[in-house]
Protein backbone atom coordinates (compact mmCIF):
# COMPACT_ATOMS: atom_id res chain seq x y z
CA UNK A 1 0.00 0.00 0.00
CA UNK A 2 1.95 3.11 -1.18
CA UNK A 3 1.79 5.81 1.47
CA UNK A 4 1.82 9.57 0.91
CA UNK A 5 2.42 11.95 3.82
CA UNK A 6 1.55 15.61 3.21
CA UNK A 7 3.15 18.19 5.48
CA UNK A 8 3.36 21.73 4.13
CA UNK A 9 4.80 23.35 7.26
CA UNK A 10 7.83 25.61 7.53
CA UNK A 11 11.11 24.26 8.94
CA UNK A 12 10.19 24.48 12.62
CA UNK A 13 6.71 23.05 12.02
CA UNK A 14 8.10 20.16 9.99
CA UNK A 15 10.66 19.30 12.66
CA UNK A 16 7.93 19.28 15.31
CA UNK A 17 6.31 16.57 13.16
CA UNK A 18 9.50 14.51 13.02
CA UNK A 19 8.72 12.07 15.87
CA UNK A 20 5.33 11.33 14.29
CA UNK A 21 6.95 10.87 10.88
CA UNK A 22 9.48 8.47 12.38
CA UNK A 23 6.67 6.50 13.99
CA UNK A 24 4.88 6.32 10.64
CA UNK A 25 8.08 5.08 9.03
CA UNK A 26 8.40 2.35 11.64
CA UNK A 27 4.83 1.22 11.05
CA UNK A 28 4.51 1.68 7.29
CA UNK A 29 8.04 1.33 6.00
CA UNK A 30 9.05 3.70 3.22
CA UNK A 31 6.68 6.55 2.37
CA UNK A 32 6.70 9.59 0.10
CA UNK A 33 6.69 13.02 1.72
CA UNK A 34 4.90 15.89 -0.02
CA UNK A 35 6.31 19.12 1.37
CA UNK A 36 7.99 22.38 0.55
CA UNK A 37 10.51 21.10 -2.04
CA UNK A 38 13.52 22.68 -0.31
CA UNK A 39 12.60 21.20 3.06
CA UNK A 40 11.52 17.85 1.64
CA UNK A 41 14.86 17.36 -0.10
CA UNK A 42 16.63 18.38 3.10
CA UNK A 43 14.85 15.62 5.06
CA UNK A 44 15.74 13.17 2.30
CA UNK A 45 19.42 14.12 2.59
CA UNK A 46 19.08 13.64 6.34
CA UNK A 47 17.82 10.10 5.77
CA UNK A 48 14.45 10.79 7.37
CA UNK A 49 12.41 10.04 4.23
CA UNK A 50 13.19 8.03 1.13
CA UNK A 51 11.32 10.02 -1.51
CA UNK A 52 9.73 13.46 -1.79
CA UNK A 53 7.45 15.35 -4.14
CA UNK A 54 6.83 19.12 -4.01
CA UNK A 55 3.52 20.01 -2.42
CA UNK A 56 3.35 23.16 -4.55
CA UNK A 57 3.20 21.07 -7.73
CA UNK A 58 0.23 21.37 -10.06
CA UNK A 59 -0.98 18.00 -8.81
CA UNK A 60 -1.86 19.58 -5.49
CA UNK A 61 -3.59 22.62 -6.87
CA UNK A 62 -5.90 20.33 -8.85
CA UNK A 63 -6.97 18.61 -5.65
CA UNK A 64 -8.78 21.71 -4.48
CA UNK A 65 -11.08 21.63 -7.50
CA UNK A 66 -11.92 17.97 -6.89
CA UNK A 67 -9.56 16.39 -9.43
CA UNK A 68 -7.03 13.72 -8.47
CA UNK A 69 -4.17 13.78 -10.99
CA UNK A 70 -2.35 10.59 -12.07
CA UNK A 71 0.66 11.24 -9.81
CA UNK A 72 -1.45 11.11 -6.67
CA UNK A 73 -3.62 8.23 -7.86
CA UNK A 74 -0.59 6.01 -7.26
CA UNK A 75 -1.03 6.34 -3.50
CA UNK A 76 -3.80 4.56 -1.63
CA UNK A 77 -2.80 5.54 1.93
CA UNK A 78 -2.86 9.30 2.61
CA UNK A 79 -1.73 11.06 5.81
CA UNK A 80 -2.39 14.79 5.81
CA UNK A 81 -0.71 16.90 8.50
CA UNK A 82 -2.56 20.18 8.87
CA UNK A 83 -3.48 22.84 11.38
CA UNK A 84 -7.13 22.87 10.34
CA UNK A 85 -9.40 20.38 8.61
CA UNK A 86 -10.55 23.09 6.18
CA UNK A 87 -7.08 23.07 4.60
CA UNK A 88 -7.44 19.44 3.49
CA UNK A 89 -8.99 18.91 0.02
CA UNK A 90 -12.57 17.68 0.36
CA UNK A 91 -11.84 14.64 -1.77
CA UNK A 92 -9.68 13.19 1.02
CA UNK A 93 -12.30 13.78 3.70
CA UNK A 94 -14.93 11.60 2.03
CA UNK A 95 -15.14 7.83 2.60
CA UNK A 96 -13.69 6.03 -0.41
CA UNK A 97 -12.85 2.42 -1.22
CA UNK A 98 -9.84 3.47 -3.33
CA UNK A 99 -7.73 4.86 -0.51
CA UNK A 100 -7.57 5.36 3.23
CA UNK A 101 -7.10 8.89 4.47
CA UNK A 102 -6.02 10.19 7.86
CA UNK A 103 -5.86 13.80 9.08
CA UNK A 104 -3.25 14.67 11.72
CA UNK A 105 -3.70 18.04 13.38
CA UNK A 106 -0.40 19.80 13.95
CA UNK A 107 -1.46 22.20 16.74
CA UNK A 108 -3.55 21.50 19.83
CA UNK A 109 -5.95 24.43 19.82
CA UNK A 110 -7.99 23.04 22.69
CA UNK A 111 -7.66 23.89 26.39
CA UNK A 112 -4.87 21.39 27.10
CA UNK A 113 -2.40 23.12 24.69
CA UNK A 114 -0.24 20.00 24.35
CA UNK A 115 3.22 20.43 22.85
CA UNK A 116 2.94 20.12 19.06
CA UNK A 117 5.40 17.24 18.77
CA UNK A 118 3.67 15.21 21.48
CA UNK A 119 0.21 16.12 20.16
CA UNK A 120 1.00 14.84 16.66
CA UNK A 121 2.80 11.76 17.94
CA UNK A 122 -0.16 10.70 20.08
CA UNK A 123 -2.58 11.09 17.17
CA UNK A 124 -0.47 8.94 14.86
CA UNK A 125 0.14 6.43 17.63
CA UNK A 126 -3.63 6.07 18.21
CA UNK A 127 -4.44 5.87 14.50
CA UNK A 128 -1.89 3.10 14.06
CA UNK A 129 -2.99 1.26 17.21
CA UNK A 130 0.59 1.32 18.52
CA UNK A 131 -0.25 1.70 22.20
CA UNK A 132 3.27 0.86 23.37
CA UNK A 133 4.98 3.59 21.31
CA UNK A 134 6.80 6.15 23.49
CA UNK A 135 7.76 9.61 22.24
CA UNK A 136 11.22 9.47 23.86
CA UNK A 137 12.17 6.52 21.65
CA UNK A 138 11.85 8.78 18.60
CA UNK A 139 13.83 11.77 19.87
CA UNK A 140 17.26 10.62 18.70
CA UNK A 141 19.33 13.27 16.90
CA UNK A 142 19.39 13.64 13.13
CA UNK A 143 22.19 12.09 11.10
CA UNK A 144 24.20 15.35 11.14
CA UNK A 145 24.80 15.10 14.90
CA UNK A 146 28.29 14.19 16.13
CA UNK A 147 29.40 12.93 19.52
CA UNK A 148 30.62 15.61 21.89
CA UNK A 149 34.30 14.77 21.32
CA UNK A 150 33.89 15.56 17.61
CA UNK A 151 32.07 18.86 18.12
CA UNK A 152 35.10 21.03 17.62
CA UNK A 153 34.05 23.24 14.72
CA UNK A 154 32.37 25.94 16.86
CA UNK A 155 31.85 26.23 20.57
CA UNK A 156 28.70 28.32 20.26
CA UNK A 157 26.35 29.08 17.36
CA UNK A 158 23.90 31.99 17.57
CA UNK A 159 20.94 32.65 15.32
CA UNK A 160 19.52 36.12 16.14
CA UNK A 161 16.60 35.98 13.71
CA UNK A 162 13.22 34.35 13.22
CA UNK A 163 10.43 34.19 10.68
CA UNK A 164 8.87 37.18 12.47
CA UNK A 165 10.88 40.09 13.82
CA UNK A 166 8.40 40.28 16.71
CA UNK A 167 9.82 37.01 18.04
CA UNK A 168 13.41 38.31 18.04
CA UNK A 169 15.46 39.37 21.04
CA UNK A 170 17.15 42.74 20.37
CA UNK A 171 20.37 42.28 18.40
CA UNK A 172 22.47 44.34 20.81
CA UNK A 173 21.53 41.92 23.60
CA UNK A 174 22.79 39.00 21.56
CA UNK A 175 26.03 40.96 21.18
CA UNK A 176 26.26 41.59 24.93
CA UNK A 177 25.66 37.91 25.64
CA UNK A 178 28.30 36.82 23.13
CA UNK A 179 30.83 39.20 24.72
CA UNK A 180 30.02 37.80 28.17
CA UNK A 181 30.50 34.24 26.95
CA UNK A 182 33.76 35.07 25.14
CA UNK A 183 35.12 36.88 28.19
CA UNK A 184 34.23 34.16 30.67
CA UNK A 185 34.86 31.09 28.55
CA UNK A 186 38.36 31.25 27.18
CA UNK A 187 38.31 28.76 24.31
CA UNK A 188 36.39 28.03 21.15
CA UNK A 189 34.94 30.16 18.38
CA UNK A 190 31.46 31.63 18.04
CA UNK A 191 29.37 31.45 14.85
CA UNK A 192 26.51 33.78 13.93
CA UNK A 193 24.00 32.25 11.50
CA UNK A 194 22.14 34.59 9.14
CA UNK A 195 19.34 33.62 6.79
CA UNK A 196 17.32 35.61 4.24
CA UNK A 197 15.12 37.05 7.00
CA UNK A 198 18.18 38.59 8.69
CA UNK A 199 19.57 40.42 5.67
CA UNK A 200 19.03 43.80 7.34
CA UNK A 201 21.23 42.71 10.27
CA UNK A 202 24.18 41.68 8.12
CA UNK A 203 26.15 44.94 8.15
CA UNK A 204 25.84 45.38 11.90
CA UNK A 205 26.84 41.78 12.51
CA UNK A 206 29.86 42.07 10.23
CA UNK A 207 31.05 45.13 12.15
CA UNK A 208 30.58 43.32 15.45
CA UNK A 209 32.48 40.28 14.13
CA UNK A 210 35.43 42.42 13.12
CA UNK A 211 35.69 43.74 16.69
CA UNK A 212 36.09 40.26 18.20
CA UNK A 213 39.62 39.55 17.05
CA UNK A 214 38.85 36.46 15.01
CA UNK A 215 36.74 34.82 17.72
CA UNK A 216 33.46 35.42 15.88
CA UNK A 217 32.54 34.27 12.38
CA UNK A 218 29.26 34.46 10.52
CA UNK A 219 27.46 32.21 8.06
CA UNK A 220 25.25 34.18 5.70
CA UNK A 221 22.37 32.64 3.68
CA UNK A 222 23.97 29.23 3.31
CA UNK A 223 22.26 26.04 2.17
CA UNK A 224 20.23 24.36 4.92
CA UNK A 225 22.23 21.16 4.54
CA UNK A 226 25.48 23.04 5.28
CA UNK A 227 23.85 24.77 8.26
CA UNK A 228 22.77 21.39 9.66
CA UNK A 229 26.21 19.86 9.15
CA UNK A 230 27.75 22.85 10.94
CA UNK A 231 25.31 22.66 13.85
CA UNK A 232 26.03 18.95 14.12
CA UNK A 233 29.66 19.83 14.93
CA UNK A 234 28.84 22.74 17.28
CA UNK A 235 28.49 22.27 21.03
CA UNK A 236 26.05 24.99 22.12
CA UNK A 237 23.37 27.12 20.51
CA UNK A 238 21.46 30.30 21.34
CA UNK A 239 18.46 31.60 19.41
CA UNK A 240 14.86 32.76 19.30
CA UNK A 241 11.77 30.68 18.57
CA UNK A 242 12.70 29.82 14.97
CA UNK A 243 13.18 26.95 12.56
CA UNK A 244 16.97 27.14 12.93
CA UNK A 245 16.61 26.80 16.71
CA UNK A 246 14.58 23.63 16.18
CA UNK A 247 17.20 22.38 13.75
CA UNK A 248 19.99 23.02 16.27
CA UNK A 249 18.31 20.80 18.85
CA UNK A 250 17.79 17.99 16.32
CA UNK A 251 21.47 18.30 15.36
CA UNK A 252 22.42 17.63 18.96
CA UNK A 253 23.59 21.07 20.07
CA UNK A 254 22.75 21.93 23.67
CA UNK A 255 20.36 24.79 23.03
CA UNK A 256 19.05 27.86 24.82
CA UNK A 257 15.92 29.23 23.14
CA UNK A 258 14.13 32.50 23.91
CA UNK A 259 10.33 32.78 23.80
CA UNK A 260 8.22 35.92 24.00
CA UNK A 261 4.89 36.14 22.18
CA UNK A 262 4.65 32.44 21.34
CA UNK A 263 3.88 29.64 23.83
CA UNK A 264 6.98 27.67 24.77
CA UNK A 265 4.88 24.79 26.05
CA UNK A 266 3.23 24.48 22.67
CA UNK A 267 6.08 25.25 20.26
CA UNK A 268 9.33 24.31 21.99
CA UNK A 269 11.45 21.43 20.66
CA UNK A 270 10.76 18.20 22.56
CA UNK A 271 14.40 17.14 22.83
CA UNK A 272 16.45 16.98 26.04
CA UNK A 273 19.37 19.38 26.50
CA UNK A 274 17.08 22.25 25.51
CA UNK A 275 16.86 25.23 27.89
CA UNK A 276 13.88 27.52 27.48
CA UNK A 277 13.78 31.15 28.65
CA UNK A 278 10.33 32.74 28.60
CA UNK A 279 9.61 36.45 28.72
CA UNK A 280 8.45 37.72 32.12
CA UNK A 281 6.08 40.20 30.42
CA UNK A 282 2.56 39.98 31.84
CA UNK A 283 1.06 39.79 28.37
CA UNK A 284 3.35 36.97 27.27
CA UNK A 285 2.62 34.65 25.61
CA UNK A 286 -0.13 36.17 23.51
CA UNK A 287 -0.21 33.50 20.80
CA UNK A 288 -1.31 34.46 17.27
CA UNK A 289 -2.36 37.90 18.56
CA UNK A 290 1.29 38.97 18.38
CA UNK A 291 0.85 39.53 14.64
CA UNK A 292 -1.53 42.40 15.45
CA UNK A 293 0.44 43.73 18.40
CA UNK A 294 1.77 47.26 17.90
CA UNK A 295 3.80 47.32 21.12
CA UNK A 296 5.85 44.14 21.12
CA UNK A 297 8.03 44.56 24.20
CA UNK A 298 7.98 41.02 25.58
CA UNK A 299 11.34 40.04 24.05
CA UNK A 300 12.91 43.23 25.42
CA UNK A 301 11.99 42.15 28.96
CA UNK A 302 14.34 39.15 28.74
CA UNK A 303 17.54 40.35 30.39
CA UNK A 304 21.13 39.69 29.32
CA UNK A 305 22.36 38.43 32.75
CA UNK A 306 19.67 35.74 32.78
CA UNK A 307 20.57 34.49 29.31
CA UNK A 308 24.34 34.67 29.69
CA UNK A 309 24.19 33.00 33.11
CA UNK A 310 22.08 30.08 31.85
CA UNK A 311 24.29 29.72 28.80
CA UNK A 312 27.48 29.65 30.89
CA UNK A 313 25.92 27.11 33.27
CA UNK A 314 25.01 24.95 30.30
CA UNK A 315 28.58 25.13 29.02
CA UNK A 316 30.02 24.16 32.38
CA UNK A 317 27.69 21.17 32.73
CA UNK A 318 28.67 19.51 29.46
Amino acid sequence: MPTLVVNQGALGDLLLSLPALRLLHQAKGEFTLAANPYLGLFLKHAGEVSSVIPSNASAFSELYIGTIPPLLQYFDDIWWFTRRRGLVPDVFLKPNDKWSSQVVFTVDEGPSRTNCALFQFHQVKNMLGMDDAILEDFLYPMSFSRVIEERNLFHLAVHPGSGSRKKCWPLDRFFQTIRAVINSYGEGNVLLILGPAEADMADEIKRFAQEQGGRLLYMEQQDLLLVAQTLGQTRYFLGNDSGISHLATWCGARSTILFGPTEAGLWSPPLPDTNIIESPARCSPCGPAYRRCQDVHCMEEIQVPQVSSLLRDSMRDM
